[in-house]
């Protein structure tokens, strides 16, 4: 067990309730996704408020919670690669940053097909939206396991529990 003085806050509590609302959201979407069901289009448009202010709080947050802590710039992704890397700041490595802006800009384009489809009558019934809308789902569904996957490599390597630092906020100090 890491003792608290070798632990540092990462996630704090915006970012941690951020995370686990969008994957409850995502989840209950996906379960909802009946033809009519209100509450899939209204957990669709609080999935993009959470997405609205996270993307503020990228800016304003704590540094870790700063998207310029942790932006896949080319420079620390091919120090990554190269096995170079070292963080300023502990939160996501370059890959898991790429995965996260992924994940971050799917739920956006869902959240937009099906505000279109929903709500601008020129796109009322279009079959090539729902398509992408539910292609758009599909990736995360496949991305999300490597999500966690990667997670679960970095939190052996590193011998620090991400996962559960998802939820209390903390990491151990490199």
């Amino acid at each position: 067990m890491v003792e608290p003085h070798q632990r540092i806050r990462v996630w704090d509590l915006f970012v941690r309730i951020f995370h686990w609302s969008l994957v409850v959201i995502f989840f209950a979407n996906f379960a909802l996704n009946e033809e009519g069901d209100d509450w899939h289009q209204w957990l669709g448009y609080a999935a993009v408020v959470l997405l609205s202010g996270r993307l503020v709080w990228g800016f304003i947050g704590p540094l870790p919670a700063r998207w310029s802590s942790f932006w896949p710039s080319p420079g620390r992704l091919i120090s990554y690669w190269k096995g170079t890397y070292t963080p300023s700041i502990i939160t996501h490595n370059p890959v898991g940053a790429v995965m996260m802006i992924i994940l971050m800009l799917l739920i956006l384009g869902l959240g937009i097909t099906g505000y279109m489809m929903e709500e601008i009558d020129y796109f009322w019934g279009e079959g090539w939206l729902e398509e992408v809308h539910e292609i758009m789902a599909n990736m995360i569904l496949i991305l999300v396991p490597l999500h966690i996957l990667g997670a679960v490599k970095d939190s052996i390597l590193k011998k620090d529990n991400l996962i559960a630092a998802m939820f209390h906020g903390y990491r151990k100090k490199d």
